[in-house]
């Protein structure tokens, strides 16, 4: 999938980003409690700095087992850091004063100053949850979502040489058969089999999914985002000219952060509306044929003013263009199933389900897709509309 490609660009970014500014670090100072106290005299102390960053460098001697060695790290941190401890690191380690320092005694030319641990330290386990952690539950979100959405379809298999709207006949074993279009072979022959009913569909995505998606999209976009804000804030303080330019490129990324910050309280509010169910007749929607249908809302559906019922179906076609690959999606069928502006008839009502003869059946194969699915949308004044979609089988005449 291209979206799981995507996103493990950015896992790998942050898992590198994570291992050199955190993890390894932190690996350090935990390898460096154990290390042996050893006494130290300061060779040059001086703060090399780089903007608003800085790092010292303080190169210092030791001797074991009377033998010479020099130094220069102060602590595991890489980099340069606005530390404002750093300055007064140096000027206490003037150059020959004499301290402790502490030595690796499996390695005697690796030794430190400062084994401690400061924030700095996790530093990087920001990058790492920003690039590494949202996007893994992101991904493993959408993986599932495709999955389930896979097996509620029940789809028919079919060749993939077979045109997306052209329908075929093909063998398949009894328990695909079954599963797929309400046919069933046996002893090598087909035979027709009734749909056990009624069947009680279940949202696509769930309104608690769709505030869990929204928020992990928001903190994995305004994540980054922050972190380039951070640095044009950085620019325009210090008074440098590219803050201009950064702010005039991140504007776009950042209104659409601000989008995506809103979106989440717009999804707060929509676990508080009345939930939708629809219940069929029968687990497929034969072509040709009518299947009654029922919906009901449950919760405050007072508060609904008017409700649509539609049947749609669209065409998914996965394709490749030179080195990218895209999906193009076309809506092919829309009907309205029924509206209801009552609010006696609002909460609970019935239907019949036709489905057009010329039309093509639910269908999946590695880049074509036929999806049926049932939406139903509450419109609600002054407060997030109902809008939830039920996939659905369509099977063959």
């Amino acid at each position: 999938m291209f979206v799981v490609a995507f996103l493990s660009i950015f896992v790998a970014a942050g898992v590198a980003i994570g291992y050199f500014l955190s993890f390894r670090p932190l690996y350090h100072v935990w390898q460096a409690q154990s290390w042996t106290p050893a006494d130290c005299e300061v060779i040059s102390s001086r703060l090399i700095s780089s903007g608003d960053t800085s790092r010292p460098e303080i190169r210092y001697r030791y001797s074991i087992a009377d033998r010479q060695y020099t130094s220069d790290r102060y602590n595991f941190i890489s980099g340069s850091t606005n530390d404002s401890s750093i300055g007064a690191a140096v000027q206490q380690y003037q150059p020959g004063m004499r301290f402790q320092c502490f030595v690796d005694p499996a390695d005697p030319q690796q030794a430190v100053i400062n084994r401690g641990i400061s924030y700095w330290y996790f530093f990087g386990l920001l990058f790492f949850a920003g690039f590494a952690g949202i996007p893994l539950l992101v991904g493993a979100f959408v993986v599932r979502q495709f999955s389930a959405a896979r097996a509620a379809q029940q789809v028919t298999s079919m060749s993939p040489q077979v045109p997306p709207m052209t329908p075929q006949v093909v063998s398949m074993p009894p328990q695909a058969a079954l599963m797929s279009s309400g046919v069933a072979v046996q002893d090598g022959s087909i035979a027709t089999v009734v749909d056990v009913g009624p069947v009680v569909l279940h949202p696509t995505v769930s309104p608690m999914g769709k505030l869990i998606l929204a928020m992990v999209f928001c903190l994995f976009w305004n994540g980054i985002v922050g972190v380039f804000t951070y640095f044009e804030i950085q620019q325009f303080a210090s008074g440098e000219s590219g803050g201009w330019f950064m702010a005039i490129f991140l504007l776009l990324f950042q209104i659409i952060g601000v989008g995506l910050l809103l979106n989440v309280p717009y999804q707060m509010l929509a676990l508080a509306n009345p939930r939708p169910t629809i219940t069929l007749s029968r687990a497929t929607l034969p072509i040709g044929g009518a299947v009654p249908f029922e919906w009901r809302l449950t919760g405050a559906a007072s508060r609904v003013s008017r409700l649509t019922v539609t049947l749609k179906g669209r065409e998914e076609a996965r394709y490749r263009r030179g080195t990218d690959t895209r999906t193009d999606t076309h809506q092919f069928h829309s009907e309205v199933l029924a509206e209801a502006a009552d609010p006696m008839t609002i909460e609970r009502g019935s239907g019949t389900i036709r489905v057009p003869v010329k039309t093509m059946h639910s269908f999946s194969s590695n880049n074509n897709k036929i999806v049926w699915t049932i939406t139903v949308k509450g419109e609600i004044s002054r407060w997030p509309d109902v809008d939830e979609s039920f996939d659905v089988t369509v099977s063959p005449a």
